[in-house]
């Protein structure tokens, strides 16, 4: 069987390679079945670009990739499905089966899948799951119109490969880096989230060092870390860095991480391996101050900076929380803290389910249509951007996010 997979995401602040089309090529690698893709993110114009890769290729199916429903900024937030449901009308034409995928498409399948009018999706990791589909196809048998790609994942680590089918330097000239991840999923609970508490499946430390150096082989020099927060399993995340030491010599990454768990011996291996940048996730609420501390102080003595991304203004949160982070964070040796209080409301999160329990928290929603799918962006906000703005005051170092696009490995 053939598929064409097709990267929707045209969003430039920055290019962003779709890291989800390169795995499960690597997995259909192993296979019969072929592949190409359709790069659209520079694209002058989309629907003569699908049509000429279509006539090409012949596929039997086209994999379509959802990176992001919207760009999940209050502030002048880009809206993408409509975009999508062109593309899949567009594939349509030429009487291609259209399966939906990726990070985006994965918060609300059912509805992003109706709204579109795509013949099927894969919700969650997709490697194992599109082969069993294309098998099927092969069989002529019929296709569920939405797997959950979790169900194909045994218990065991799974062997992922990768595949590489972009043009990294024309992404590199404008700005965008390649990324990697170690895991999916995340046993975390913030609020906003949609990654929280989806089942986490670790990538095998071997394989990423080798994934990094064959990379790196091919002339990439510069790397951005997709997992949610790279320290969600600490012994994990020191296997991963020696890995990267041991398979490709230290490389030039940045990554996410939480204020724990943590040790020394981490920050020392994440030195080695060439980590230059690490962003701090934090909530005002409940913010643990020793924490926070302790992992300023091994990322200063190892010589790695820190970019924080607060949130703040959750229901019921008192506003000094704010005032007090400010000011502890004003203190540590931080490079830049961006300050988020507007959240993009997804059913499925913690947020979500408040909102709808507690009717006094409706006045808080701003923006969009409150209808049953929230397809359409609407944010919650109850730390108005005044009275951010009045709490940074001059310290230099923190802004009010959402209004500069632009990740946190470009401001620092």
């Amino acid at each position: 069987m053939k598929i064409l997979f097709i990267n929707t995401n045209r969003y430039h602040f920055p290019p962003v390679v779709s890291l989800g089309i390169e795995y499960l090529a690597g997995e259909l690698s192993k296979t019969r079945h072929r592949f190409e893709v359709c790069d659209l993110c520079f694209s002058s114009d989309v629907n003569n670009d699908i049509e000429t890769a279509i006539k090409r290729f012949d596929p039997d199916a086209v994999g379509i990739t959802l990176r992001q429903i919207d760009t999940v900024l209050f502030q002048n937030n880009e809206y993408f499905l409509p975009e999508i449901k062109r593309i899949v009308a567009e594939c349509g034409k030429y009487g291609c089966m259209t399966m939906l995928g990726g990070a985006g498409f994965s918060i609300m399948p059912e509805a992003i899948l109706s709204y579109t009018n795509s013949d099927s999706g894969i919700s969650g990791p997709g490697e194992p799951a599109l082969v069993d589909i294309l098998n099927r196809l092969e069989r002529k048998e019929k296709i569920p119109r939405l797997v959950d790609g979790y169900d194909y994942f045994d218990a065991s680590e799974y062997h992922f490969r990768r595949e590489l089918l972009f043009d990294y330097r024309l992404y590199a000239q404008k700005g965008g880096i390649a990324g990697f991840r170690t895991h999916t999923g995340c046993d975390g609970s913030c609020l906003f989230c949609t990654e929280a508490g989806k089942r986490m499946i670790f990538h095998p430390p071997d394989l990423v060092g080798k994934e990094i150096a064959m990379l790196k082989e091919n002339g990439i020099e510069q790397f951005h870390l997709c997992d949610s927060e790279f320290n969600l399993e600490l012994s994990h995340a020191v296997s991963v860095c020696k890995s990267i030491i041991t398979n490709s010599g230290p490389v030039n990454w940045t990554l996410y991480m939480k204020p724990e768990p943590v040790s020394e011996e981490l920050f020392f291996y994440l030195q080695q391996s060439g980590a230059r940048l690490i962003t701090l996730s934090l909530n005002s609420s409940g913010c643990d101050f020793g924490s926070v501390e302790k992992f300023c102080c091994y990322a200063s003595h190892y010589g790695i900076k820190i970019a924080v991304d607060l949130s703040t203004g959750f229901p019921n949160e008192h506003q000094d929380s704010l005032e007090k982070v400010i000011d502890f964070l004003d203190s540590m040796e931080v490079s830049t803290v961006g300050v988020n209080s507007f959240y993009r409301l997804y059913p499925g999160t913690g947020l979500y389910d408040l909102i709808k329990k507690d009717e006094s928290l409706h006045r808080f929603l701003i923006n969009g249509t409150h209808g049953d799918t929230f397809l359409e962006p609407l944010f919650y906000n109850s730390f108005t951007e005044d009275f951010i703005v009045k709490a940074i005051g001059n310290r230099k170092k923190f802004r009010v996010e959402g209004f500069e696009k632009a990740t946190n490995y470009q401001r620092v």
